[in-house]
């Protein structure tokens, strides 16, 4: 007799009809002989009102949750079910022409006034961009979207982008109507010039909160005229408008900042009763920036950068980096918790200095130049080697981007590994291939295992070249949420 098999029997898969939900093999299934009549395939109208639960909300919550939808998504809520098909008409209107397939431009302003036109209900967000101020077909359109803009569909807008499609000729003019919206919270003006500072200054925006101004071709009187007509405005983006050469800033709600230009046109930006600024954004290396930057009253800003490292010292009680930044005081940096710079020069000395002038600052971004090179830095030590009060109470987070782990990177790290004393975590953001032997010769480099902090923690993550913070950047001055905007 054969020995019986240590193994167990496989159990074999029990195949069931789909059904009835019988075993499949040797049954004939009573359900399948049905009449088609019989066989309930799909739910009848009462038990499809049971499962969707969504259309049984109100009106008023499903034209938010339309009104919430992308311009095209929300049109397409029509085929759902006659409960949805008059719904969009009568929702407030959110109206992206990004957002519409591609049309030739004359056909794409017909669709965009036939919504408009026909929309029963109110337009709460409006965005032009697509379009050109000529046509090929119907010339010149400042006076056909100054007509659209009339419309009494708009009069509730609170959200309106306008840009015109970038010409590199004349100046092209903001249709008059655009400036009408008292109701505006978000507006942004790309790519055309307002109307003069007299016409302007009758010009109200009592609920606009967040302004972005995109290559505006106006002087800088007309911003000074726009941030005079807001009241509560808390966050203004400044994008390449190369016409602004002396720029002051003066706004008591005013809370973040930001500056991003591809030039460097812009001869001073002067801070001036700002008493609510916590953020002073400036998303491009230095040389591209203002050459003088001036804060005189900011008691509450916590965030700023990016700034180079070209620092002098101290003079006639005004702290001073070359084209860079002015305060009145030093006491003015000690709010300081979020600092972001470049190192261009090839000294430790100057980062060391900065440190000195945030003395509580809690995170640092650092992002090294290329070529950067530090000699005569022994065991991370520099030549004044006093107390320096962010590395022993306060800093706890440091990002170094575009390391490379030469011998002068290194030497440039160390000195933060050896004395910040109550650092939590080191980032370094590579621009090399991580390997183990790289790795390796890095903590023996950075002499890791003598850190200052018990605690640290030191990471490595492999990144291509960073070049400036820039437009990617820049959005994050109108996000008052994001607690870090120079974070990736």
């Amino acid at each position: 007799m054969a020995p019986e098999s240590s193994q167990p029997a496989k159990k074999r898969r029990t195949y069931r009809c789909r059904r009835c939900g019988f075993p499949k093999k040797g049954h004939v299934c009573a359900a399948a002989a049905a009449a088609p009549g019989d066989l309930p395939l799909l739910p009848s109208p009462e038990e499809e009102e049971k499962v969707d639960g969504i259309s049984a909300l109100p009106d008023d919550v499903l034209h938010t949750i339309i009104s919430l939808l992308p311009t095209m998504g929300g049109a397409k809520t029509q085929v759902l079910s006659s409960r949805w098909l008059p719904l969009w008409r009568s929702a407030p209107l959110n109206l992206d022409d990004a957002e519409i397939p591609d049309l030739w431009e004359d056909f794409l302003l017909n669709v965009i006034t036939e919504i408009i036109t026909d929309h029963r209900g109110p337009t709460w967000r409006l965005s032009i961009t697509k379009l050109a101020r000529v046509n090929e077909f119907r010339g010149d359109l400042v006076a056909t979207l100054d007509d659209l803009l009339r419309s009494g569909t708009l009069d509730g807008l609170e959200e309106l982008r306008f840009h015109y499609r970038p010409n590199m000729t004349a100046p092209d003019p903001l249709p008059p109507a655009a400036t009408r919206f008292s109701c505006l919270r978000v507006a942004s003006f790309g790519f055309c010039s307002f109307p003069g500072a007299g016409v302007l200054g009758g010009v109200a925006f009592p609920n606009l909160q967040e302004l972005t101004l995109l290559a505006i071709t106006n002087s800088e009187d007309t911003l000074h005229a726009m941030i005079s007509a807001c009241p509560v405005l808390r966050s203004l983006l400044l994008r390449d408008n190369d016409a602004f050469r002396r720029v002051r800033i003066s706004s008591p709600t005013l809370v973040s900042l930001g500056l991003c230009s591809r030039t460097s046109d812009m001869e001073e930006l002067i801070i001036d009763n700002t008493p609510s600024l916590e953020r002073l954004l400036m998303f491009r290396s230095s040389d591209k920036l203002p050459r003088v930057v001036s804060v005189f009253s900011a008691p509450k800003l916590e965030v700023l950068g990016c700034l180079s490292d070209g620092i002098s010292d101290e003079h006639y009680g005004v702290v001073v980096w070359p084209q860079q930044l002015r305060v009145n005081s030093m006491a003015m940096l000690r709010t300081v918790k979020i600092l972001a710079f470049r190192i261009e020069e090839n000294s430790l000395d100057a980062t060391v200095h900065i440190l000195r002038c945030f003395p509580c600052v809690q995170k640092l971004h650092i992002t090294l130049a290329e070529g950067l090179f530090v000699p005569d830095i022994h065991n991370g030590l520099v030549d004044d080697a006093a107390a320096i009060e962010c590395l022993d109470l306060h800093l706890k987070e440091i990002v170094v981007r575009n390391y490379r782990g030469q011998k002068s990177h290194a030497a440039f790290a160390k000195f933060f590994v050896l004395n910040a004393s109550v650092l939590k975590v080191m980032t370094f953001r590579a621009c090399v291939r991580l390997s183990k032997k790289w790795l390796s010769n890095q903590r023996r480099l950075l002499r890791l295992r003598e850190k200052a902090s018990p605690n640290a923690r030191f990471e490595f993550s492999c990144d291509g070249y960073f070049m400036d913070y820039y437009y990617n950047h820049s959005q994050r001055s109108h996000q008052l949420s994001v607690g870090d905007p120079f974070d990736d």
